[in-house]
C-alpha cells in the first residue's frame, strides 16, 4: 500500500547536515530515511504509516544505530551502546575483551569497561618474574583499538574507561588525560565509593586495595582535589558514584555494575547494552494563548 506524504525533517542547517552524514543512506533523503525505518520496524501497514507519522514529524527519534542501519544491508548493531565483560588480570582475558571491542566498534557499538581488576604499576607478575605496567598502559591497546577500527556509519569509536577510586593506581588515572594527545578514544571517569565518601567528609585518609589487600592510603580531600582540577583544567575525569548506583539497581540480586555507556548516563552490568530514543516533548503540547493542552 502507498502512501502520499512527505516529511521534510529537521529545519536547521547543521541539524540536516548531522542527519545526512550520520544517520542517512547514501542518496537518501530524510523522507527516505523515515520510510525505511518505519518499514523495518513495522508489523503491517496500518503500524507504518503510525511509526512513518511519529518519526517523520519529529515526535520520537530511535537511537542512532536504528536510525543509520535499520532496514539497510549493513551488517551494523542495532544497539549503540555496550558495557564489555569483566576485564580479568590476566593477558588472555585483556586481548579477549579487546578483540571483542574492535568487533562491537567495527560494527557501530561504543562500550565501556571498568579496568579496575588489573593489577597496578609495578606490581610483581611472578610467572613471569616482571613488574606490571598498570591499568593505563592497558587503556592504550584499547584506544588503539578504537582509534584503529572505523566504526560503522561514520561514527567515531565512543569507549568509557572506568577506574575504583581505590584503586592503587588511581592518581595516575586521574592525570592521564592532561594532554590532547592521550587515550583520545576514551572518556574517563572515577568510581566512586561511600568509603572514600565518608572519609572525604571527615578529612581524613582513605585505604587502597589490590586483590583485598590493603596497598596503602591517601588523603580522601588530596586526591578529590586532583579529580576537581583536572575536571576542570580538562573536563576529565567523571565520577560514578559506583556504591550508590549498585545500591539503586533493580536487578541487584542479580548482576553487578561496575561501568556505564561511553556517554555515562547508563550504568550497565558486564554485556550490558543500551538503546535511548529521545521524546520531543515540544511536538506533544499544543499553545492556545497562555495555555498548552496535551496532544496524545
Amino acid at each position: 500500500m502507498l502512501r502520499n506524504r512527505n516529511y521534510e525533517g529537521p529545519v536547521m542547517t547543521i541539524s540536516q547536515e548531522i542527519d545526512e552524514m550520520k544517520y542517512r543512506q547514501k542518496g537518501e533523503t530524510f523522507d527516505d530515511k523515515i520510510k525505511r525505518i518505519a518499514k523495518a520496524l513495522s508489523d503491517g501497514d496500518e503500524h507504518r504509516f503510525v511509526l512513518e507519522d511519529i518519526l517523520g514529524e519529529m515526535r520520537f527519534l530511535p537511537a542512532g544505530r536504528v536510525q543509520s542501519a535499520i532496514g539497510s544491508n549493513r551488517i551494523t548493531t542495532a544497539y549503540n551502546c555496550f558495557v564489555s565483560g569483566e576485564i580479568e588480570d590476566s593477558m588472555e582475558s585483556i586481548m579477549q575483551r579487546a578483540s571483542e571491542a574492535a568487533e562491537t566498534m567495527r560494527k557501530g557499538g561504543g562500550i565501556g569497561y571498568d579496568f579496575s581488576k588489573l593489577r597496578p604499576r609495578g606490581d610483581h607478575i611472578k610467572s613471569l618474574d616482571s613488574k606490571s605496567s598498570g591499568p593505563i598502559s592497558f587503556m592504550q591497546v584499547f584506544d588503539a583499538v578504537c582509534q584503529t577500527i572505523a566504526s560503522s556509519g561514520h561514527r567515531r569509536g565512543a569507549q568509557m574507561g572506568v577506574l575504583r577510586i581505590d584503586h592503587p593506581d588511581v592518581l595516575d588515572f586521574v592525570r592521564a588525560k592532561r594532554s590532547n594527545d592521550k587515550l583520545t578514544g576514551f572518556n574517563i571517569s572515577v568510581g566512586i565509593t561511600d568509603a572514600f565518601m565518608e572519609a572525604l567528609e571527615n578529612s581524613t585518609d582513605y585505604e587502597l586495595f589490590f586483590n583485598g589487600e590493603v596497598r596503602g592510603t591517601l588523603s580522601a580531600q588530596e586526591v578529590w582535589d586532583e579529580i576537581m582540577s583536572s575536571t576542570w583544567d580538562w573536563a576529565e575525569p567523571g565520577v560514578l558514584f559506583i556504591d550508590r548506583i549498585s545500591e539503586m539497581n533493580n536487578l541487584w540480586y542479580c548482576e553487578d555494575i561496575y561501568a556505564t555507556n561511553p556517554c555515562g548516563e547508563q550504568p550497565l552490568p558486564a554485556y550490558g547494552a543500551c538503546l535511548l530514543g529521545s521524546f520531543n516533548l515540544t511536538r506533544y503540547l499544543e499553545k492556545n494563548k497562555n495555555k498548552y493542552k496535551i496532544l496524545l
